[in-house]
């Protein structure tokens, strides 16, 4: 299959991720470093360990996104970005001012 601009692919836990990691610790001030550097990293290590759930359509997205509503999900998602978090200020990819 070739993709073109038309077909659009997201993983749905891209943005799951992402609101859980800004609802649990960007807003929580929980974090060492708030670097965008350091967020991405963060974010890219936890979409490391967690099953993508990839679609082409909003219903497929929407579908996905009201699996992630149970808890056992979240905690889940939450427990991967927590040991994220946890290397990534052990090991920065940049200088700490």
């Amino acid at each position: 299959m070739i993709f073109s601009r038309d077909t659009s692919i997201l993983n749905v836990m891209e943005p799951i991720v992402g609101h859980l990691f800004e609802d649990h610790y960007v807003k929580t001030g929980l974090l060492k470093c708030h670097c965008e550097k350091c967020r991405i990293d963060i974010l890219s290590l936890t979409l490391n360990h967690v099953p993508p759930h990839y679609t082409s359509s909003q219903a497929g997205e929407a579908y996905v996104k009201a699996l992630y509503q149970e808890p056992q999900l979240q905690s889940d998602i939450l427990r991967e970005l927590t040991k994220a978090v946890q290397v990534i200020q052990e090991h920065p990819n940049h200088e700490l001012e």
